[in-house]
């Protein structure tokens, strides 16, 4: 017989949230199946997310320039993984953020993986 006070079915890992637009659904699934994430949903939320455009200028007074909006989003993925892919996925994004609207966040969890 298991003692389960000793015995833990849990392992821990991490739960990683994107919400983003649509048109990067595809994308988003493609890399959680090449980096073999455990498990993820994705479903379709109403939500904004502050997009940062970057502008360079040949003028010296403002060589960097940048213009803040709201863009909608309207995809959620939620995905668990282990802390080092979620490390590639936040890299990955953030190159992202230049050109979509994405807010991203992890939260460590303890999951009953495989």
């Amino acid at each position: 017989m298991l003692d389960f006070e000793d015995y833990s079915l849990t392992q821990p890992a991490v739960l990683v949230t994107i919400q983003t637009e649509a048109i990067l659904r595809g994308s988003l699934e493609k890399l959680l199946k090449d980096l073999k994430v455990y498990g993820y949903s994705v479903s379709e939320v109403d939500g904004v997310a502050k997009r940062v455009r970057r502008f360079s200028s040949l003028e010296p007074e403002t060589l960097d320039t940048s213009i803040e909006n709201y863009s909608p989003t309207s995809i959620e993925v939620r995905a668990v993984m282990s802390p080092e892919i979620s490390n590639v996925i936040l890299y990955t994004l953030k190159e992202q953020q230049r050109e979509f609207a994405i807010v991203i966040y992890r939260q460590k969890i303890e999951a009953l993986l495989e």
